[in-house]
């Protein structure tokens, strides 16, 4: 018989889990064509007790609304930090405007992906920041809205 928590879940030894922790979305009006950091989202995940980390995985979301009639093409980059320390790329769709989010002429778009952050997030109970950096071609106004999901994958 399996182990019990004080909530009589099982705790089943020598099994991978995972824990999700997700970030309220955030709202950002850009009106530049400049490089511009948006708002972080903070999560502070608590590792299981006894737990061995596997793989941290970062679900990042943006989504565009122009609701102008002139094109955006939108390239951006995906930033976290530790305790509020220096910044490091974790993902960059910068280099190529195809990559980013492209003609978004009066219209929305959006994109997701997953991104290894096993190497950044090793430590239980800090705080982590994640972020996009967006480059817009063009200075008219933009909403963003962003969100982020880190999922841990651990070891019992």
């Amino acid at each position: 018989m399996p182990e019990a928590v004080p909530n009589d879940i099982p705790i089943i030894q020598n099994t991978e889990q995972e824990t999700e922790w997700v970030t309220a979305p955030n709202c950002d009006t850009i009106a530049s064509a400049a490089l511009t950091n948006l708002t972080p989202g903070t999560i502070t995940p608590i590792f299981p007790a006894g737990a061995t980390l596997v793989r941290a995985i970062l679900i990042a979301n943006i989504h565009l609304a122009n609701i102008t009639a002139n094109p955006h093409h939108v390239a951006f980059s995906v930033q976290g930090n530790i305790g509020g320390g220096a910044y490091q790329t974790l993902l960059n769709l910068a280099a190529t405007a195809q990559l980013g989010l492209v003609a978004a002429d009066g219209c929305t778009d959006s994109w997701s992906g997953a991104i290894d952050v096993t190497a950044l997030v090793t430590t239980s109970g800090s705080v982590y920041n994640f972020r996009f950096v967006i480059d817009s071609d063009n200075a008219n106004t933009v909403r963003y809205i962003t969100s982020f999901a880190l999922v841990l994958i651990y070891h019992m």
